[in-house]
């Protein structure tokens, strides 16, 4: 796949970072040279682009960021196949406060991976059990886990088997044979230990010190028209992509998240985490596996409403405790109520006041049910991404979709999916989704994977009731049974499945 720039500009110039030092041979630390490729980047003329030599690697192995796009406009970077290779635990590639910039053509890795796998060798009391890595996880003694979540996952094609993770203790450290403390956070403990001991599925576990412990491997930050093309990314330590306040179009054409180890695993948590954006995100030509949570993950912050005085509505971020930025003035924001089920009305922001931890907004004119109260909720549906697009895509893993998005042309593979509302962090209640033309495939002929559902419990006592609307799967090959509906969503009738007379053969 090739992509031409086109921005418009005609006093632009090609850099190389062979110029600034960059040597390519994936031993020499070239973190200095790109960093300063990148600076005299941002002062050249508008459409200058910044030249990687064919099929070199770069190894990054100082700073907080291997490559780091930070207010650059106009530009493009062309990788031209080569690889950018960073030492643990740096973040991989971050895109911030830039606007009409292309990455076409790097491939992004860490020179230890994340990851490592272990045979199950025998299962104690309480937890502890006993493995032989592949490799030597660096540690001496013991090492307890960094975070409340930490996790292994057992080695199935099917589903997602997580096993919490407490400690690490060294057994034999010429063998590479560990005592693994696990516990309970997560469901089925000892029936997975045992599934890994008397199966003989592998234990997939996170190296020490770097497995699950930077956050964001790409972060693509308030930017506008931005594109990622024909890049890969081999692994994540945590998360892959935060892609958060976006305006213009966000695109990623013919990226791949895969790896070439023996290793079924590139992350750990979500793939696309996609969050207050008014950014159209386009996935063209993408192949996403190998993820341990959602491959694309949509939404939009729940605000709570703490106070009410007439059109004046004092607006609270739960999950952040700060205050909502995202906000604008003419955006329109919806209200409803979860502990009734009361869908509560629509309004236009005239004005906000930023406070110490929480915002103030002065609708349009007053709204009948909004009320100070944790059950009493608001969303800006403009700021999930509305009308985002994936196409072409060979996606394999789980999805939340809760904002509208065109789904086309696309091989999917569902471990599950969750077209809902989840309160009380994340919105806005799904709507306007539409598969077409996709293959929709599944673990097995006869499990639920796709959950279409507002979790309203309350619908049945008002006129009125929030719900998800209006789910089409148009000329899809999907087994419809495998979709369930809450309560509210059968009522409504929210899903629709659509042949077209040409695909029924009229």
């Amino acid at each position: 796949m090739t992509y031409k720039i086109q921005r418009g500009f005609k006093d632009g110039m090609n850099l190389y970072v062979k110029d600034f030092g960059a040597i390519g041979d994936g031993v020499k630390n070239d973190s200095s040279a790109i960093r300063k490729a990148l600076t005299a980047l941002k002062h050249s003329p508008k459409g200058s682009t910044l030249i990687f030599d064919e099929n070199k690697t770069y190894y990054v192995s100082s700073g907080k960021i291997a490559l780091d796009l930070k207010d650059l406009h106009d530009v493009a970077i062309k990788g031209c196949n080569s690889v950018i290779l960073a030492k643990p635990i740096m973040s991989l590639c971050r895109i911030y406060g830039c606007s009409n910039v292309d990455i076409i053509g790097i491939t992004f890795d860490y020179k230890t991976r994340p990851y490592a796998i272990a045979d199950v060798l025998d299962v104690y009391e309480d937890g502890k059990i006993r493995i032989r890595a592949n490799r030597s996880l660096n540690i001496r003694g013991t090492y307890k886990q960094p975070v409340a979540d930490y996790f292994g996952l057992v080695d199935r094609p099917d589903g997602r088997y997580h096993v919490g993770i407490t400690t690490y203790k060294v057994v034999d450290h010429n063998s590479y044979i560990y005592d693994v403390k696990c516990n309970t956070i997560f469901a089925e403990r000892d029936l997975r230990l045992r599934m890994m001991k008397d199966n003989k599925y592998k234990f997939i576990i996170p190296m020490p010190h770097i497995g699950q412990v930077i956050e964001h491997a790409v972060r693509v930050i308030y930017n506008e028209n931005v594109s990622m093309i024909d890049c890969n990314v081999k692994c994540a330590a945590k998360f892959m992509f935060f892609v958060k306040g976006n305006k213009g179009k966000v695109l990623f054409k013919g990226l791949k998240v895969d790896n070439d180890s023996d290793v079924p695993i590139v992350g750990w948590r979500d793939g696309f985490l996609c969050k207050e954006n008014r950014a159209q995100i386009i996935w063209d030509g993408c192949i996403v596996r190998l993820l341990c949570d959602d491959i694309i993950k949509m939404s939009a912050s729940l605000l709570q409403i703490q106070q009410k005085k007439g059109n004046t509505i004092s607006l609270y971020c739960q999950e952040t405790g700060t205050p909502y930025l995202d906000a604008e003035v003419g955006d329109e924001i919806t209200f409803l109520n979860t502990d009734t089920g009361a869908f509560l009305g629509k309004r236009i922001i005239q004005d906000i006041t930023i406070q110490e931890n929480y915002i103030d907004i002065c609708v349009d004119k007053d709204i009948d049910g909004v009320v100070a109260s944790p059950s009493c909720k608001a969303y800006i549906s403009a700021l999930g991404a509305k009308n985002s697009i994936v196409k072409n895509c060979d996606l394999h893993g789980t999805f939340r979709f809760r904002s509208p998005i065109h789904i086309t042309d696309s091989k999917i593979h569902v471990t599950r999916m969750w077209i809902d509302f989840e309160p009380p962090f994340e919105g806005p209640v799904a709507e306007n989704i539409l598969f077409d033309k996709c293959d929709i495939l599944f673990d097995d002929d006869y499990h639920v994977y796709i959950h279409v559902d507002s979790k309203n419990n309350n619908w049945e006592k008002i006129g009125d009731p929030y719900r998800v609307k209006n789910i089409v799967f148009s000329d899809c090959n999907i087994r419809e049974n495998a979709v369930e509906l809450g309560a509210a969503e059968q009522k409504y009738s929210v899903v629709k499945f659509i042949k077209s007379a040409k695909e029924c053969g009229k």
